[in-house]
Parts: structure tokens; C-alpha cells; sequence
């Protein structure tokens, strides 16, 4: 692996490993409990977005698998703790297997669909992607650190 892509994925590695801490210091009904503001996602929602968002930027545009995603319903997803630190943890293991993969190859599936982002996929370079993934991910882990601030005080 090139030292650009490990020193991005090391990043994106701290993203992951903060919202599990998220996670984890709620318990399950607090982790779907949303601030009272217009627009607050539950820190539980905004991890199984990212979740979403990694599979479809890096599986489905990255390397081409058809991995279907329901953009629209992410924010208002629920479930357990347990089974969505599963999750994600899969989600990491995929994370480093398709950012070498969409590196060394290109991008798979420039015609994919599932995504608002305002961007010409046609001229995306894996490297844009990449950063693309880890700049979300760092962005909703604030999403998510502000909420557990709050409900944990």
C-alpha cells in the first residue's frame, strides 16, 4: 500500500474508532435520541450512515459490487448497539480491502447511483474518494460527539 493511502486510512481509522467510543458510552435507547433541533440525527442514525456512505463510495463506485443503499432512509435508521458495531466493524475490514483495490485499479462503476454529493463522477480520481470517505466520516463524528456531550451531561 502507497504511504498516501495508509496515512488515509490510519485517519479514517481514528474517525471509526472515536464513533464506536460514541457508541458505546450511550446505552441502546439513548443512542437513537435525537437533540430537540430541526435536522438532529440520533448518533446512532448518523453511524449507520456512514456505514452506508463507506460501502457505496468505496464498494459500489470504488470497485463496482452491488451493494444497494437506501440514501433517503439512513437518518432514520434504528437497531441495536450490538449489531451495529458489527457493522461497522466489517465495514472497516472492507474499508482497507477496496481502498487498495479502487487505488491500484481506478474506479470500478462511474455510473453508480446513491449519492447526493455535488460531483462530476465521471472525473473523480480514487484518491478523491478516498478523502471524500474520510472527510465525511470525520465531519459526522462531530455530528455524533456533540449529542453524547449532551445527553451524557
Amino acid at each position: 500500500m502507497d504511504p498516501w493511502t495508509a496515512a488515509t486510512l490510519a485517519t479514517a481509522e481514528k474517525c471509526w474508532t472515536a464513533m464506536v467510543g460514541v457508541i458505546e458510552d450511550l446505552a441502546d435507547p439513548d443512542v437513537h435520541r435525537r437533540l430537540p433541533v430541526a435536522g438532529s440525527n440520533s448518533p446512532y442514525a448518523v453511524a449507520h450512515h456512514c456505514v452506508e456512505m463507506t460501502r457505496w463510495w468505496l464498494g459500489t463506485l470504488g470497485c463496482g459490487l452491488d451493494l444497494p443503499r437506501d440514501r433517503a432512509s439512513e437518518f432514520s435508521a434504528t437497531g441495536t448497539v450490538d449489531d451495529l458495531l458489527v457493522r461497522i466493524e466489517a465495514t472497516r475490514a472492507d474499508m482497507e480491502r477496496w481502498s487498495v483495490q479502487m487505488v491500484r485499479d481506478g474506479i470500478a462503476c462511474r455510473d453508480a447511483q446513491g449519492t447526493t454529493a455535488d460531483v462530476d463522477l465521471a472525473t473523480v480520481t480514487p484518491q478523491w474518494v478516498l478523502l471524500h470517505v474520510v472527510h465525511e466520516l470525520a465531519q459526522h463524528l462531530g455530528q455524533m460527539q456533540i449529542p453524547r456531550d449532551i445527553l451524557l451531561t
